[in-house]
């Protein structure tokens, strides 16, 4: 039986590490150290558990890169 939870964790993972990470930027560009750094951690954290997860399914690439595209769209159109 396929288990499902791993891919909808990557999409989700990789979609809410998109939308921090354009926070991310906005906080950098506005030279706010302490914002910054606070995101970069969040970012950091969610990423690196991502990154975990691909190198045990290649096949988690594919929602991943999904969310990204998808965080990042939502992202900006939120900074907006």
């Amino acid at each position: 039986m396929i288990e499902y939870w791993p891919y909808f964790a990557a999409f989700f993972g990789m979609f809410f590490t998109d939308i921090f990470y354009t926070y991310y930027l906005g906080a950098v560009q506005d030279r706010n150290a302490l914002a910054s750094a606070n995101w970069a951690v969040v970012v950091y954290v969610i990423a690196s558990m991502l990154v975990i997860g691909y190198t045990s399914d290649h096949w988690l690439l594919l929602p991943a890169i999904i969310g990204a595209w998808l965080g990042t769209y939502i992202g900006i159109k939120l900074k907006k």
